[in-house]
C-alpha cells in the first residue's frame, strides 16, 4: 500500500471514532467529578480546620484562665491560621446586680468583656468571659468550654475578664497570642437576688449555659439575661484587665 492509499484508507475509522468517544467520555466524567467533588473537598477541609481551631481554643482557654485565677501573670498560645483571622474584638459586656443585706440594689460588676475571636469561613470561635463559644453560619451558638463561674455551698465565684487590645491578623501561617494581667478580688457578703445581663454576639450560648449547666432562670424582661433567686450568698468577683497581643 502506497502513502496515498494509506492516507485515504478507512480501515481504522471505527477504532479512531471509538477512541475519540472514549476520550470524550473520560474528560466529561473527570470534569463532572471535579465540579461535584471540589465543594465536598472544600467543605471537608473547612470542617477539619474548624475542629482544629476549636480544640486549640479550648487548650488556649485552659492556659489563659490561669491569669484571672492568679496562677500565672501571663500566658502565650500559638495557632496555625488556615486562610482565616484572629482578632481582639467586639463590644461584649457583663452587668451584675444584686440586693445587699440592707435591701439595697447594688452593682457588683459593669464592664466590657470583649473576646479573642478566630474565624474560619463564616464560622466564629471565641474566647470570651473565660469560656469558649462557637457560632455557626446558620446562627446556632455552642459553649464548648465552660466559663469559670462556680458555686460551692453558700459561695459564688464569678470571673470578670476585660480583654484589652486591638490586634488583628489574617491569612495563613503561625500566629501567637499573649495575655497578661493581675486579678482583683472583690467580696460581697449576704447577697440575694442576683441578676446578670450579658450583651454579646454569643448571648444565646450564654443563656443556654446559665440555664442548662448552672440551672439559673431566664429573666422575664430585657433588664437581665438570667437571675439566681438566692439569699445570704457570699459573692466573689474576680476582676481582671487582661492585656492581649496577637502577632
Amino acid at each position: 500500500m502506497n502513502i496515498n492509499e494509506f492516507v485515504m484508507s478507512e480501515d481504522a475509522v471505527s477504532e479512531v471514532l471509538d477512541f475519540v468517544i472514549l476520550l470524550g467520555i473520560i474528560i466529561i466524567s473527570l470534569s463532572v467529578i471535579a465540579l461535584a467533588g471540589y465543594p465536598i473537598l472544600k467543605k471537608t477541609q473547612d470542617h477539619s480546620h474548624i475542629e482544629y481551631t476549636r480544640q486549640n481554643f479550648i487548650k488556649m482557654a485552659e492556659n489563659f484562665n490561669k491569669v484571672p485565677l492568679g496562677q500565672a501573670p501571663s500566658q502565650i498560645a500559638e495557632f496555625y491560621l488556615y486562610e482565616g483571622s484572629f482578632a481582639v474584638t467586639g463590644k461584649s459586656s457583663i452587668n451584675i446586680t444584686a440586693t445587699n443585706s440592707t435591701g439595697q440594689r447594688i452593682i457588683l460588676a459593669d464592664t466590657e468583656m470583649r473576646s479573642i475571636e478566630g474565624t474560619i469561613g463564616e464560622t466564629a470561635i471565641s474566647y470570651e468571659g473565660t469560656g469558649v463559644w462557637v457560632k455557626y453560619p446558620e446562627g446556632a451558638t455552642l459553649n464548648v468550654y465552660r466559663p469559670l463561674i462556680s458555686s460551692v455551698g453558700n459561695s459564688l465565684v464569678i470571673p470578670v475578664v476585660n480583654l484589652n487590645g486591638d490586634s488583628f491578623i489574617a491569612g495563613s501561617g503561625i500566629s501567637s497570642i499573649t495575655v497578661k494581667g493581675t486579678p482583683e478580688v472583690v467580696h460581697y457578703n449576704n447577697i440575694s437576688g442576683i441578676n446578670i445581663k450579658i450583651n454579646s454576639r454569643y448571648e444565646d450560648g450564654w443563656k443556654n449555659y446559665f440555664r442548662d449547666i448552672l440551672s439559673w432562670n431566664e429573666c422575664d424582661t430585657d433588664e437581665c439575661t438570667v437571675k439566681l433567686d438566692v439569699s445570704g450568698m457570699d459573692v466573689y468577683i474576680l476582676f481582671t484587665q487582661m492585656d492581649t497581643v496577637i502577632k
